[in-house]
């Protein structure tokens, strides 16, 4: 009989056998440099591309385009008929310097277009324009023009380009203060600190100010310092072939024109500017981010369409439901892809195109629920939902015949995977919701089961009247797609796989010799390389794949480790289903994702961090970080502190407001638990086996 111990939290670092700055030791030494022209880098194959570490920076919520720099590079690579190498940058102020060395062969990072950078590279045409925008304290003594500027102090990056624009406008302001900081502060780290009042003011630009200036209810920005800056790629400045090969796709698929916001045209439009903007809502079902991409059922069916069409597809979401129809007619969107159902009332304001799925609506009760069994057992009870939901129209109706039952409305912002939580956890008794929707509950593990069907629904994309083209086109690719593989296999993806989340301790596995799984030798090898424990290692790899190296999660992650195809040809892992390949991909991405973290943060709550963000994805995790820290608990502890901000990114009031959106935060919660506690079972089991 196993004997099991508790191994104290704030003991893990020793037991690990890790140090507060661990010697890392890489898998492979770094890959050779290299310059020149166009014709200079196809011997070598690859077009290397320098990139920030996160693919996406933000959840975009005006269609901002959050993740343009990659999709650019991949599409120039393909044009150029080149393998995409991302060459990721931890350090920002060091990309140009990477460039110019030979470590990569373009930046693909946001970068604004500078006199001074000119000097050190040849930039591309723009992709992108964003404003400047000066960033302070909401007071009563804030400016309104930039002649108001004058004599006052404003913190930026040394080498930013917020810098440069700040010394131009000097010439004519010269009382204007110019605080240098170090090139290691990113934007965000400066604007907390003017938001904590360390400093006095600040620079961001628009698109960036969209991702943060949510959660930073007492900042505001007066005044505009410059307009329209040019965004552009960045090359050596003996690439002149190579400028000219970017160019020129950027022009053939217009990348390069102002970002504006409104539009009432039809397809033929949307096509000359390139863009498809969906309206849609951040929830488990429609569009999230999850693990750096952008994921939903909803998102990848528009994601194939926009494809087909050669359209860039930007998300839009209004902060309520009951705007989504307002933001269509208003032009600040062009297709409403929302699990919305065809209702008349909705039919009188926009069009309809054919049903791309059909569902049911379903009454929805505590799996343990007997008293509910169809029309007549709802007298007497309460039922929560959305006024702007069609489920409110269908129990109005239902009211004309059930005098005694009670419809209470919930806030526009909730989304329908809370109510269903709130019946979960019983603050509600009923609720009503389609029947697809309660299927991505209850493979999240909610004890929920539908009590009786109300009646069948079908579920469209909403756009304008009079885009008679657009509803055209989508209707035949409805056609095409609906019941068609790609659209069998994200439905079974989103509506029918299970989320590993329940209890696992089953399967403990350790003979005489000490051995827990049939990998055990390869995971020592690489866990010794990254300084850590390989026990820890092979606790994550068994929540992942179970040890099935053929393994796939519903969004695609594969191998031992669970990475995904994309990230692990980032780390230099090509096939993540081969063992070797797909454990060394793992401990590198865990190892990765460690050092992202402040190493003054203790090292028990870092790799717990780590393994958070390894299941959720970094942005996530930073904003837990921030949340807890804003609910008065500890930002560096993750038990029953970070892991609560995790918790509350489940609802709406803080995931509206959240740099990264909504996250199922109790996924990550339980992920880092189970790993701890088979860890831990581990680290016993060996040690009986030793004795």
């Amino acid at each position: 009989m196993l004997k099991f111990c508790i191994v104290s939290f704030t003991s893990l670092a020793m037991i690990l056998g890790c140090t507060e700055n661990p010697r890392v030791e890489m898998p492979a030494p770094p890959p050779p440099k290299y310059t020149g022209d166009l014709d200079a880098l196809r011997p070598h194959g690859h077009l290397r591309v320098i990139v920030r570490p996160d693919p996406i920076a933000f959840m975009p919520r005006n269609s901002e385009p959050v993740s343009i720099d990659r999709d650019i590079a991949r599409g120039l690579a393909e044009a150029l008929g080149l393998k995409l190498e991302f060459v990721v940058a931890a350090d920002y102020g060091r990309m140009v310097e990477m460039l110019t060395e030979g470590e990569g062969d373009i930046i693909a990072a946001g970068m604004t277009v500078t006199d001074s950078r000119q000097e050190q590279v040849l930039f591309s045409v723009p992709y992108l324009y964003v404003d400047e925008l000066l960033v302070m304290a909401l007071s009563d003594s804030l400016p309104d023009a930039l002649g108001d500027l004058d004599g006052r102090e404003i913190a930026v990056r040394g080498g930013s380009s917020y810098s440069e624009t700040l010394r131009g406008l000097q010439a004519d302001l010269p009382g204007i203060r110019i605080r240098d900081l170090e090139e290691t502060l990113n934007t965000e780290e400066i604007v907390e600190k003017v938001s904590q009042g360390v400093y006095p003011a600040t620079v961001t630009d628009s698109n960036y100010w969209a991702a943060i200036g949510a959660y930073f209810d007492n900042l505001t920005t007066p005044v505009v310092l410059s307009e329209d800056r040019p965004v552009a790629l960045a090359m050596r400045r003996d690439s002149p072939v190579l400028k000219e090969k970017v160019d020129a796709y950027l022009f053939a698929h217009t990348l390069t024109r102002h970002h504006e916001r409104v539009h009432k045209d039809d397809l033929a439009g949307m096509k000359e500017r390139g863009r498809l903007r969906m309206i849609t809502r951040n929830n488990a079902m429609t569009y999230f981010i999850h693990r750096g991409r952008q994921v939903g059922f909803e998102y990848e069916l528009m994601k194939r369409y926009a494809e087909q069409q050669n359209l860039r597809l930007e998300i839009v979401i209004p902060p309520s439901h009951e705007e989504m129809i307002t933001f269509l007619n208003e032009g600040r969107g062009d297709i409403i892809a929302a699990a919305m159902s065809n209702t008349a009332e909705r039919a009188n304001q926009v069009v309809f195109t054919d049903r791309y799925m059909d569902v049911e609506e379903v009454v929805v009760v505590r799996a343990d629920e007997v008293a509910i069994d169809d029309v007549d057992d709802l007298a007497g009870k309460t039922v929560h939902v959305r006024a702007s939901s069609a489920f409110y129209e269908t129990l109005t109706t239902l009211q004309r015949s059930l005098d005694s039952l009670t419809v209470v409305t919930v806030p526009e912002d909730m989304e329908t995977e809370d109510i269903l939580a709130a019946v979960d956890s019983g603050e509600y008794d009923v609720t009503i919701c389609d029947s697809n929707l309660l299927r991505v509950e209850q493979a999240y593990g909610l004890n929920l089961k539908a009590a009786f069907t109300v009646k069948s629904v079908q579920l469209g994309w909403a756009v304008r009247k009079g885009a008679t083209g657009f509803l055209t086109s989508l209707n035949e690719f409805i056609a095409k797609e609906h019941r068609g593989l790609y659209y069998n296999m994200i439905r079974k993806r989103y509506f029918q796989n299970k989320r590993n989340i329940g209890r696992a301790l089953d399967s403990l596995r350790s003979d005489i010799s000490g051995l827990i799984s049939p990998y055990d030798e390869t995971v020592k090898k690489y866990a010794d390389r990254f300084d850590l424990d390989w026990r820890l290692i092979v606790a994550q790899m068994y929540h992942e794949s179970r040890f099935d190296p053929g393994a796939e999660s519903w969004v695609g992650a594969q191998g031992l480790m669970q990475v995904m195809p994309g990230t692990a040809r980032e780390l230099g892992v090509e096939d993540v289903t081969d063992p070797e390949q797909g454990i060394k991909a793992g401990v590198t991405y865990l190892r990765r994702m460690l050092d992202r973290f402040d190493p003054g943060i203790p090292f028990e709550s870092r790799i717990r961090f780590a393994l958070a963000a390894y299941n959720a994805g970094y942005g996530h995790v930073l904003d837990a970080r921030r949340l807890a820290s804003q609910a008065g608990l500890d930002p560096n502890r993750w038990f029953n502190n970070v892991e609560v901000g995790m918790g509350m990114l489940e609802k709406p009031q803080f995931y509206q407001k959240a740099r990264y959106g909504y996250c199922r935060g109790s996924e990550p919660v339980h992920y880092v638990r189970l790993i701890q506690d088979r860890y831990e079972a581990y680290v016993v089991v060996l040690n009986t086996a030793s004795q």
